[in-house]
């Protein structure tokens, strides 16, 4: 039996985007709580930290290469390599697939598909130059297999993550990068609020077995695992967290 299976990640370097709101903060909270050094990179400023010298916020645009770059050079002068990644930064949008514009299109795509790809790469990247493995986490969706009617940008780009997923997980196992996926269910934060005040409002509780939607805190063992080297034989996997709403067709 090799590595240590104990789900501990305290004193790791993880970063964060979309770390500011939604459940990217709460990613943000529960990690630096047990001990993580945390880089939360978005777009707006995050709550101030003043307390928590673990936690580093890095104002940057993952659609922007020359951001992206700067925000892992700004995390390594202050905690060293990143070897976790939450690739969490995201936007949705509500608009019927017969008045989806190009432009519409383009920038989800933008920020949840290729600025995740790109975020995830330079993260490789320097493990892979460092020779040190590490743990890259994306954000899917429950919406990837199960769309609902005016979420079909949304729902796209959550399914090409998925398959990114896979494909990353593919290339990097040989380097000691594992790469999975979260696939959260209604949560009434970040993109998926936007979603949920659309036609499909009302509708998630009741279809849930558990006759709830989903609270922050419910990601924290998913966040833990895979953050952690408990998760060492884990890659190629997305993690559906939905309360079982997914098996009802």
């Amino acid at each position: 039996m090799t590595g240590d299976s104990s789900i501990s990640v305290a004193g790791k370097t993880i970063a964060v985007t979309g770390g500011a709101s939604g459940l990217g903060l709460r990613m943000v909270q529960v990690l630096s709580t047990h001990g993580a050094n945390v880089v939360s990179i978005s777009r707006v400023p995050g709550p101030k930290n003043d307390l928590c010298p673990n936690v580093m916020n890095i104002i940057a645009d993952v659609t922007v290469p020359a951001d992206v770059e700067r925000a892992f050079d700004e995390a390594e002068s202050r905690f060293g390599t990143v070897t976790v990644l939450f690739n969490n930064a995201g936007v949705a949008g509500i608009e019927r697939a017969l008045d989806m514009s190009r432009e519409q299109l383009r920038h989800i795509f933008e920020v949840n598909v290729e600025g995740a790809f790109f975020v995830a790469q330079e993260a490789a990247k320097r493990m892979i130059a460092k020779g040190i493995g590490g743990s890259i986490i994306n954000l899917s969706s429950i919406l990837a297999d199960a769309p609902v009617k005016g979420s079909s940008a949304y729902a796209m780009s959550r399914a090409a993550i998925s398959q990114m997923t896979r494909s990353l997980a593919l290339e990097w196992a040989s380097h000691g990068i594992r790469v999975n996926a979260i696939a959260p269910g209604w949560f009434p934060t970040g993109p998926n609020a936007t979603i949920m005040y659309g036609p499909a409002k009302g509708l998630p509780k009741g279809k849930n077995p558990m006759r709830r939607l989903g609270e922050p805190e419910d990601v924290d063992g998913a966040v833990l695992m895979l953050a952690s080297d408990a998760s060492s034989y884990i890659t190629g996997t997305v993690i559906t967290i939905d309360g079982g709403h997914s098996l009802q067709g």
